[in-house]
């Protein structure tokens, strides 16, 4: 009698969203002018700490977190790239990156993301399309 071979997939579905923004300002600049201009109180958290197999040593990126305790959404600022490399390296273009997670519906995105693009500072704020993420697991961190 042959085995009966089962095969155990699992579907992550994203609770998140994310966007990507084009900016000049150096990140505590840049938070600053949203907390000011947006009336949210981002803060400077301890520096992501990542290691990258194919350099074989530990990338460090600036991060921020804003907890909306109200509306039950975390925002977290990331500068998407480091010394050595990037912090999700499908997306270079972009400069920081906003993971947007909790209780979030289309519409509260959309208007986040025109006070965003509002800013004098910031150049560009787009969805970022998921489906080209390879490295998700930097994506699922929190």
């Amino acid at each position: 009698m042959a085995l009966k071979k089962h095969r155990l997939e699992l579907a992550i579905e994203e609770d998140f969203c994310l966007l990507g923004l084009v900016s000049d300002d150096p990140d505590y600049k840049l938070c600053w002018r949203i907390n000011k201009d947006l009336g949210t109180d981002f803060r400077k958290e301890e520096d992501l700490e990542l290691y990258h197999k194919k350099l074989d040593e530990d990338q460090f990126f600036s991060f921020f977190l804003w907890s909306d305790e109200d509306a039950h959404i975390s925002y977290r600022l990331i500068r998407n790239y480091s010394e050595n490399g990037h912090y999700l390296e499908e997306i270079r273009n972009l400069d920081y990156l906003i993971h947007i997670q909790g209780d979030f519906n289309t519409e509260k995105i959309r208007s986040f993301m025109e006070a965003i693009q509002a800013l004098d500072s910031v150049r560009m704020c787009v969805p970022v399309d998921l489906s080209r993420i390879k490295q998700m697991d930097r994506l699922l961190l929190w």
